[in-house]
């Protein structure tokens, strides 16, 4: 009998999402290799065949988390075509990353947070990851504001400081979410975040636009203006 052929790539990528769904349940620190091996149907030793370290795992997991991520924002932006809506779509996306009302979403937004820029964290020696990711953010929404200009959406004058926008609105979104998170919840977090967008709008917005988004509501409804 021939030996049994064993996709490698694909078996790693099959316990990394196993280790996602524990890390998220547990955190990092309450995660051991051992759970991670009984929730995938494999022998402890077998992990070791895949990863030399749990830090490796967490990071492989990570990775597999913010492709997935990725899949998502493409597959939902693609499928909008307004600029407005679309940057309404992005923050609203991004905002739910960090969910206060969802513990385990909440628990590995932290994880990664902390083993990224703490020394002794699982990520910090590969912290060039969460540049990777702010920066394909950045260019996301740069991407928007500037087709926003083209369509006559958005003021011309902002293309100058696109990049500088997209920094401070992920800068906010990050800032406004980790409060959220200290503060366990206490304000509404998608309310806060809709009034400094609809406030970021009014500067952005051309005359003729922004009387267009004035006359519908955040779900694109007709005010009757």
């Amino acid at each position: 009998m021939s030996p049994k052929f064993i996709d490698r790539e694909k078996k790693t990528a099959e316990i990394a999402r196993v280790a996602l769904e524990c890390f998220t349940s547990h955190g990092y620190g309450a995660t051991s290799v051992g759970q991670i091996a009984r929730a995938a149907g494999i022998g402890k030793g077998t992990i070791y065949e895949y990863f030399d370290t749990k830090a490796d795992i967490f990071f492989t997991a990570v990775l597999e988390w913010m492709k997935r991520l990725e899949d998502q924002f493409s597959e939902r932006l693609d499928a909008v075509e307004d600029p407005v809506d679309r940057l309404r779509l992005f923050v609203e996306m991004s905002a739910a990353i960090v969910d206060p009302f969802d513990p385990g979403l909440a628990r590995l937004s932290i994880d990664v947070l902390r083993h990224t820029l703490l020394q002794d964290g699982a990520l910090y020696k590969r912290r060039h990851l969460m540049k990777e990711i702010h920066t394909g953010m950045r260019r996301i929404v740069i991407t928007i504001l500037l087709e926003g200009i083209s369509r006559g959406i958005f003021r011309p004058e902002i293309a100058r400081d696109a990049e500088k926008l997209a920094i401070n609105l992920l800068g906010y979104l990050d800032g406004i979410s980790l409060h959220s998170l200290i503060s366990e919840g206490d304000f509404n977090l998608r309310e806060q975040i809709e009034f400094s967008l609809e406030s970021i709008l009014r500067l952005i917005t051309s005359d003729q636009a922004a009387y267009r988004i004035a006359s519908k509501d955040p779900a694109g409804r007709c005010r009757g203006v």
